[in-house]
C-alpha cells in the first residue's frame, strides 16, 4: 500500500512539472529585433511589440519607424524592425533646411531625398548617421564658362567658390590680373567668368618743363602794356610711365616718377600801370595839325586828313573794329603802332605819328589818302 501511494505521488509530481513546462512554453517567445539594420535574437514574455522594444531598452520617438506597430501581438519567431529617426541639417547651394530620416547612412538618406551621387557632400556618403543631428553641405553640379587666355572653357563643377574652380582648372592669377567677379563668390549656374591678363611695362622719356613768367609792375609804362626784360628758358625732366596692357591690348598709362634734368628759368615781364590818358577828338586834331605842319604839309592837307580819320574813327583814341583795326588811324592790327610807343592803345600822339608815317609811305600825303579812301569805297 505504501508503495502504491509513493508511485501515485511521483506521478502527480511529474504531471505538475510537465504541466508547468507546457504553460511556460506558451508565454516565452524568441523574436528577432532589427534596430537600424542590426539584428539580434531575444527571449521575451511580452505580449505586444511595443513591450518587446521597451524591454530591450528602446524608446520609440515621433520620427522613428516601428514595424509591426507597437500594439501588434507578439508570436514566437516574429521579426520586429525599429528604424530610429535622424535629424539632418542640410545646406544645399546656400539654402538651409532640416529633414528627418530613418536611413542608417548618409548615402541612403541623400538617395531617399533625391540627391544624385554627382552632388558634392561635406560628409562621407559611407558614414553611418548618429542619433544626434548631422550637418551636411550639398552642392549640386553647375555649368559655368571661364573665359581666359583667348578661349572659352565650359565645365560642370561642384566647387564652392570661383577661387576653387580656377584652382581646379589650373588657372593662375597674376598680381595685376583682373577677375570679372570676386574670387570668394560662390559658383553660379550659367555664369561666365572672365579672366583678364594685365601686363605692365615701364617707359621713360625726357619732356620739356615750361618756365614761369614773373610779372613786375612798372608805373612808367602805360597801363596794359608789357615788356619782357628777361627771357625765360624751359627746363627738362626724365619721366617714367607705367604702360598697361589688358589681354595684349594697350589700355592706358600712368605717371610713376619724374626726375628733373635741368630746372626751368623764369622769365621777367614788366607790366605797365601808368593810368591811361584818353585824349579828346578836339585835342587829337590839335596834335595832328602840329605834327602835320612839322612835316611841311599845309592846311590843305589837314582839310583832307580831318574827314579821312573822321570817317575811320571819329578821331577817338580807343576806337575799335571787329576786324582788329584800332585807334585814330585804324591800324590793322593795332599793335603795329607799338613801333612808335608802348602806349599806343591810349596815346593820341603815338597813334597820329604812326598814322602820318603810314600815309606818307603809302600815299605821299593825306589828300592822296583821302582820294584813295573814296575811290576804294571806304578804306585806305
Amino acid at each position: 500500500m505504501l508503495r502504491t501511494i509513493r508511485y501515485g505521488f511521483s506521478a502527480a509530481l511529474v504531471a505538475g512539472v510537465v504541466g508547468g513546462t507546457v504553460a511556460w512554453t506558451h508565454v516565452d517567445k524568441t523574436v528577432s529585433l532589427v534596430v537600424d539594420g542590426q539584428a539580434k535574437s531575444i527571449q521575451t514574455t511580452a505580449a505586444h511589440v511595443g513591450d518587446v522594444v521597451a524591454d530591450a531598452g528602446y524608446h520609440v520617438g515621433a520620427h522613428d519607424l516601428l514595424a509591426p506597430s507597437a500594439a501588434t501581438s507578439v508570436h514566437n519567431g516574429a521579426e520586429i524592425v525599429l528604424r530610429r529617426g535622424r535629424l539632418l541639417r542640410l545646406n544645399v547651394d546656400g539654402q538651409t533646411t532640416e529633414v528627418w530620416t530613418t536611413a542608417p547612412t548618409v548615402a541612403a538618406a541623400l538617395g531617399q531625398l533625391g540627391y544624385s551621387t554627382a552632388d558634392f557632400t561635406s560628409v562621407s556618403r559611407a558614414r553611418r548617421l548618429p542619433l544626434t543631428p548631422t550637418d551636411i553641405m550639398v552642392r549640386t553640379p553647375k555649368v559655368v564658362t571661364v573665359r581666359h587666355d583667348g578661349s572659352n572653357q565650359t565645365v560642370t563643377t561642384t566647387d564652392a567658390t570661383v577661387a576653387e574652380l580656377l584652382s581646379d582648372l589650373s588657372i593662375t592669377m597674376g598680381a595685376h590680373d583682373k577677375l570679372s567677379v570676386p574670387s570668394t563668390q560662390g559658383v553660379r549656374e550659367g555664369e561666365t567668368i572672365v579672366v583678364q591678363r594685365v601686363k605692365t611695362l615701364t617707359r621713360t622719356k625726357t619732356v620739356s618743363v615750361p618756365y614761369k613768367i614773373v610779372k613786375q609792375s612798372d608805373s612808367s609804362m602805360a597801363s596794359g602794356s608789357t615788356k619782357v626784360v628777361k627771357p625765360g628758358k624751359a627746363g627738362s625732366a626724365r619721366v617714367t610711365y607705367a604702360l598697361v596692357y589688358i589681354d595684349g591690348k594697350y589700355a592706358g598709362e600712368s605717371r610713376l616718377s619724374s626726375v628733373t634734368v635741368s630746372a626751368p628759368v623764369s622769365a621777367v615781364e614788366k607790366v605797365g600801370t601808368k593810368p591811361a590818358i584818353v585824349t579828346s577828338p578836339d585835342a587829337a586834331h590839335q596834335i595832328a595839325r602840329s605834327l602835320l605842319l612839322a612835316r611841311g604839309w599845309g592846311q590843305d592837307q589837314m582839310d583832307c586828313l580831318g574827314p579821312l580819320w573822321g570817317k575811320e574813327s571819329a578821331w577817338r583814341v580807343t576806337a575799335g573794329n571787329p576786324s582788329g583795326a584800332y585807334g585814330i588811324p585804324q591800324a590793322l592790327p593795332g599793335s603795329k603802332m607799338s613801333k612808335y610807343g608802348s602806349d599806343w592803345r591810349t596815346n593820341a600822339r603815338t597813334q597820329i605819328e604812326w598814322g602820318l608815317s603810314y600815309i606818307a609811305g603809302r600815299y605821299g600825303n593825306p589828300c592822296n589818302a583821302w582820294h584813295a579812301w573814296n575811290a576804294h569805297g571806304g578804306w585806305y
